[in-house]
């Protein structure tokens, strides 16, 4: 059962948070072939620092880009260093449990799935801050229907078959915000097989996140996806018009709202 671990660290990223995602996958169960770590332009702290006690027991492998790509360039780049059947995303203020990866590659090896994430937990500052859990589809079935009004993985405990995600235009393209979704409605459109686990294996930070999902900016990129949904299922870029009106609504409204919005109807607090 062999995989990588793929994340990406910029400038936003401090070393606290990358010493605990690192951490994190260290501690894991089921170790990692290889810590494929694209290091997305210049960053505010001494990564040799940080990486310096995770070498001895982590194969970890640093691309370092001469500035700031992006997470969708950065991504791409980082999957052709990868050499391992699976790999697990991971982001670098995130925290992954212990048996994430055990759990993970074994559900994806008895289900014969390309692809897979799980339930996440969102936390503010610190991982035992806990908010909320993101939940999403299970079944193949129902992650289609959704594909077309919301993302239905979490993108922070994606695992997939690295052979099929490079078959697809080479994976992830540089659309930001949207680098996942992009590559999601591709996937399943070319036929690849998914599920979700129903089981909450990744902490994710969402300090800020709310501020990150609203502005003039987020809607210019989310149009993109019209293009990907034009490209590969009329049905599907039918179905995305109404969704995307709703939600470039939302993005215009105050922050206020639209925490109100996420807390009430996307996410849950048990």
């Amino acid at each position: 059962m062999n995989y990588d671990f793929l994340g990406s660290a910029y400038f936003r990223t401090s070393s606290e948070e990358l010493h605990r995602a690192l951490s994190s996958i260290k501690q894991q169960s089921l170790k990692p072939n290889s810590v494929i770590l694209v290091i997305d332009g210049p960053l505010s702290f001494n990564l040799n620092e940080v990486l310096k006690q995770f070498r001895k027991v982590l194969k970890i492998q640093v691309l370092k880009l001469d500035k700031n790509y992006g997470l969708g360039i950065a991504l791409r780049k980082g999957l052709e260093l990868c050499s391992s059947k699976f790999v697990l995303r991971f982001d670098s203020d995130d925290f992954n449990m212990p048996e994430r990866a055990e759990m993970q590659i074994k559900f994806m090896e008895n289900g014969n799935y390309d692809i897979s994430s799980t339930w996440v937990y969102e936390f503010f500052d610190y991982p035992e801050n806990i908010l909320r859990v993101k939940k999403i589809p299970l079944s193949q079935r129902n992650i289609k229907r959704m594909l077309p009004y919301r993302n239905p993985f979490n993108h922070p405990s994606i695992c997939f078959k690295l052979k099929e995600i490079r078959n697809l235009d080479g994976g992830y393209r540089d659309i930001p915000f949207y680098e996942d979704y992009d590559l999601w409605i591709r996937a399943i459109n070319k036929g690849l097989t998914c599920a979700n686990l129903k089981t909450i294996l990744v902490g994710m930070k969402s300090n800020n996140l709310i501020n990150r999902r609203i502005g003039l900016k987020k809607i210019v990129f989310e149009a993109k996806l019209f293009k990907t949904f034009w490209q590969n299922s009329f049905k599907m870029f039918l179905l995305f018009i109404p969704s995307f009106v709703l939600r470039m609504t939302i993005r215009l409204l105050p922050s206020k709202f639209v925490d109100f919005f996420y807390s009430s109807f996307l996410r849950n607090k048990d």
